[in-house]
């Protein structure tokens, strides 16, 4: 795509300096982030289905996620959810009635 070569706001062409792939940026790279690279070849069942399902790069996350967390927080919003609505319910309001 031609428009991946101009800047956006100058119209100005952008020259090429250096061609690299993506895994090869990330081979050079991952270290600089603190973060861990892991291939995972097609060789097996498992690494068959998963190189299909996500196309060759199956996730790239800075952070350890705690999904038990992450789901007791939900639960938690929910829990504050429901009783603001509780809480709207028996609010009486006499203008409402005039």
């Amino acid at each position: 795509n031609d428009a991946h070569f101009h800047d956006a706001v100058t119209g100005v062409q952008l020259e090429i300096i250096e061609r690299q792939t993506l895994v090869e940026w990330l081979a050079n790279n991952y270290k600089t982030f603190g973060a861990n690279l892991e291939f995972i070849t097609d060789r097996s069942q498992e690494g068959s289905q998963f190189c299909r399902g996500f196309g060759g790069i199956g996730g790239l996350l800075r952070w350890k996620v705690d999904f038990v967390e992450m789901e007791m927080a939900a639960e938690l919003d929910q829990a504050n959810l429901l009783a603001a609505e509780d809480e709207d319910e028996d609010y009486f309001d006499a203008d409402d009635f005039m």
